[in-house]
């Protein structure tokens, strides 16, 4: 690559890189994002549900209020940016949770009156669903609203093609060993760059003692009965596709030995399943990623020196992160709002 210089150079092409490649575009900025187009990230094997309530105390997500219209905005305009027409990458649809006890459906049905769940969800009677009993021994379903669902493969290529119709993707594998501080800033193969920040995840050289590595699988079956476009969920989710088939996943793996799926993974997934449904399913395919998560599950969002900056630890959340923390990341260090 001959000399040439940008305001920012990216590290990394998953959630966090994209968004943040598109928003410094829309203020102007020159830039230029490092990826192997061969290589695929984490966020490329993640399931894309953005889910307003976590836990089994099915608490608001951290910030939710905020990361939610940020992401459906962002999404649209990144949609209209990549097609030139409207529409939204993020999907807004319900998520259905499977209850199984009166003391469950109690618990719920209080809290769905509560002052900022009153509009989130909602109990139905089993019967008022009219969903396969593929869960064992569910009594009642819990409709949680202002969910959504983003295809992770979709966006990230049309996004990847869109960096390289613009001249702003550089198909390498970053090396540390390769980056050189220079007069204007930084240097890599050549490029020269005012300002780094590293999306890398778990493979960024300034954030990743801090990180807490995660591992999730996910299944793609056949065999389920089709119940509509609907996403069901235990501790895992059901996620129906277009073409007939439902992936189940996700698993949350503190401790594992690779990134690759294996028996422990499907024995934690399909627990919940009725054992008439089970017998029934064929796995037609199977993938495992790492997520970088944190001690709190909140992103870091970090100047590390003079011009080079980390953002890091999406988690599960990355959806949703990715656009609040590349948005912090300009609010704070670079005066934009």
């Amino acid at each position: 690559m001959g000399e040439k210089t940008v305001d920012f150079l990216i590290l990394g092409q998953g959630f966090s890189g994209s968004a943040l490649g598109l928003l410094v575009e829309e203020l102007g900025y020159s830039y230029m994002i490092i990826s192997n187009k061969d290589k695929h990230s984490a966020s490329s094997k993640a399931v894309g549900l953005v889910n307003p309530v976590t836990g089994r105390r099915m608490a608001k997500t951290w910030n939710y209020d905020e990361l939610m219209p940020l992401a459906v905005k962002f999404y649209g305009r990144a949609f209209e940016t990549i097609f030139k027409a409207r529409g939204n990458f993020l999907n807004l649809k319900p998520i259905y949770k499977a209850l199984f006890s009166i003391e469950e459906m109690n618990f719920l049905t209080a809290k769905s009156a509560m002052p900022g769940y009153d509009e989130m969800m909602e109990i139905f009677l089993l019967e008022s669903k009219k969903f396969p009993a593929v869960f064992k021994n569910t009594r009642a379903w819990a409709e949680i609203r202002n969910a959504a669902r983003l295809e992770p493969a979709f966006f990230l290529q049309n996004a990847l093609n869109y960096f390289i119709s613009k001249e702003s993707h550089l198909n390498a594998n970053f090396s540390i060993e390769q980056l050189q501080k220079v007069e204007v800033g930084w240097s890599f193969q050549g490029l020269k760059a005012r300002n780094i920040v590293s999306c890398l995840g778990l493979n960024c050289p300034w954030t990743k003692e801090e990180l807490w590595p995660n591992k999730g699988q996910v299944y793609e079956v056949e065999g389920l009965p089709n119940w509509g476009p609907e996403v069901l969920k235990t501790d895992v989710f059901l996620v129906p596709t277009e073409d007939g088939k439902v992936w189940i996943g996700s698993t949350y793996e503190r401790e594992f030995e690779n990134e690759l799926p294996d028996q422990n993974g499907w024995q934690s997934i399909s627990k919940d399943l009725d054992p008439d449904y089970l017998a029934k399913i064929e796995i037609t395919k199977s993938w495992a990623g790492i997520r970088p998560t944190t001690w709190d599950r909140r992103p870091i969002i970090r100047k590390i020196e003079e011009g080079l900056f980390a953002i890091n630890g999406m988690g599960t959340k990355g959806v949703s992160l990715a656009p609040f923390a590349a948005k912090n990341l300009l609010e704070t260090y670079f005066g934009h709002s």
